[in-house]
């Protein structure tokens, strides 16, 4: 697996109730367009604001779904048995991957990270992708990373959801160079070029819900070692990446974009994250704008 992995919103209805029209909608056209892979329950796809059996049923659904790329199920929780839990289900259901956030609340120490991540590979087979993402959960060092990924034969990769780029480059100099098979993405739009020139597979990037094309275009014209293209996008992506910074969450940013762009997903997030209003919308439009998207 390798490019661009797009972690999935998850659409709601003005009621809150999941909208699986627009799901297989969306869906539907991030495979047309040529994504490597969906990824459903991500952080962008809100999970903390499922329960665990909407979480599920969401797997199921994408399972039917996604039927010409990489299909990828988040399966974090605090809750080191409901983990497994989730991860067996995506494991049943025929998932390529699944995405593990380490446990949020409370402060875990490396050999506690170590326990609750050993257990779950211990337990299932399906190739695990370790997500590190600092801002909402706790941090996963580069020894602890090592550790895993020499330990566990199905701890596959790593989603770098970290503004470091020296970190990226320890952990594809000191994990991936020692384990060839050991996969590793940025969370970052903006650190995507950084990534794959320093020998990292792809990213799972939150933008390319709205804006693929861009993410899509890089990954082809560094693939075919047209550098000159690669950093034109690499410097599309990191002006667009400036979308975060303008809303109150990612989720609202996102949503916003993606209403303005025309998709049939409704600009609505589940309590306690809120929409942003007009103002909000009217500067995301002005950077969409500038980008010509």
């Amino acid at each position: 697996m390798k490019g661009v992995i797009v972690p999935l919103v998850t659409p709601f209805n003005e009621d809150y109730s999941i909208d699986f029209q627009a799901l297989e909608d969306h869906v539907s056209y991030l495979q047309r367009i040529g994504v490597h892979g969906i990824f459903i329950n991500a952080t962008t796809g809100e999970f903390t604001s499922l329960n665990k059996e909407e979480m599920k049923l969401l797997a199921e659904k994408g399972r039917e779904l996604v039927n010409s790329t990489f299909y990828l199920v988040g399966t974090a929780s605090t809750n080191t048995f409901e983990v497994i839990e989730l991860t067996k289900h995506a494991e049943d259901i025929g998932a390529d991957y699944v995405v593990i956030a380490p446990p949020y609340y409370c402060p875990l120490n490396d050999e506690a990270l170590f326990k609750h991540y050993s257990m779950i590979a211990e337990k299932t087979d399906i190739p695990i992708i370790l997500y590190n993402i600092p801002m909402c959960a706790n941090p996963l060092s580069v020894p602890l990373i090592k550790r895993l990924a020499s330990e566990y034969d199905n701890i596959a990769g790593i989603k770098e959801t970290i503004d470091s780029i020296n970190h990226v480059r320890d952990v594809i100099f000191e994990v991936k160079c020692e384990r060839e098979d050991f996969m590793v993405f940025t969370g970052l739009d903006q650190h995507f070029l950084n990534t794959l020139i320093l020998g990292g597979n792809g990213g799972i990037m939150a933008c390319a819900n709205f804006a693929p094309e861009i993410h899509l275009a890089l990954f082809k014209a560094f693939e075919n070692k047209k550098f000159e293209d690669a950093i034109s996008y690499a410097q599309k992506l990191a002006k667009l990446s400036k979308i975060y910074s303008l809303a109150s969450s990612f989720g609202s940013a996102i949503k916003i974009a993606m209403k303005i762009r025309g998709f049939s997903i409704k600009p609505v997030l589940r309590p306690p994250y809120i929409m942003d209003g007009r103002e909000v919308e009217e500067k995301i439009k002005e950077l969409l704008k500038e980008l010509g998207l």
